[in-house]
């Protein structure tokens, strides 16, 4: 949901594509002010045995919520706040240290394009049009199913800032998976971050 610039990432196929290109996880929006996003499909991350509460790397964390995800190896405990349902460090070979959250936010959150903004302004990045995403948006689908949208924000004017989310829209609810990083750790993290996103299993499905 994107409020009032009615544009809507995570429904593509609502939107007619003004062409076909020859490979299966491309395509393009027709409407002139939206950008052209990529559809990917991540690979399934093999099924977790092991149910827990607390955040061990590669079982289920289950925490009540009415979602759970799993866990990747090297990422632990971060400062817990009352705004994140998950807080995780994630250490890179630069020596620095990137910041993951999991942030659950009513209704449609603002939008989209309002978050991603605000993301920007973070690290240090101007407003973005919707249509100047389609370098760094991209739709991807988790082992569930569900569809989101990847993003990879970076300054490169400041390498020392980039963020990586990944926004999952929900009836009632936006969920924001969220990294920190420098540019590096954005770099080393694609894998790490995309099985997380990967993993989330929403149960009213």
């Amino acid at each position: 949901m994107l409020g009032s610039q009615n544009f809507s990432l995570m429904k593509i196929s609502n939107f007619p594509s003004s062409a076909v290109v020859a490979t299966a996880s491309l395509f393009l929006w027709s409407c002139s002010n939206e950008p052209s996003v990529q559809k990917y499909k991540v690979a399934k991350a093999p099924a977790a045995v092991e149910t827990s509460s607390a955040s061990e790397p590669g079982t289920v964390s289950d925490t009540g919520l009415p979602f759970t995800w799993v866990v990747p190896a090297g990422w632990v405990d971060g400062k817990a706040s009352s705004m994140r349902l998950a807080s995780y460090n994630v250490a890179f070979s630069d020596g620095s240290v990137g910041d993951f959250s999991l942030v659950q936010l009513g209704g449609g959150a603002g939008g989209v394009m309002a978050n991603i903004n605000r993301w920007r302004g973070q690290i240090g990045l101007g407003d973005a049009a919707p249509e100047e995403l389609a370098e760094n948006a991209h739709m991807h689908t988790t082992g569930q199913g569900m569809e989101y949208l990847h993003i990879t924000l970076i300054n490169e004017d400041n390498p020392s800032s980039a963020i990586i989310a990944g926004i999952f829209e929900r009836p009632g609810f936006t969920l924001f998976a969220k990294l920190s990083a420098s540019k590096v750790g954005v770099l080393e993290a694609q894998n790490s971050f995309e099985a997380f996103c990967n993993s989330i299993v929403f149960k009213d499905v």
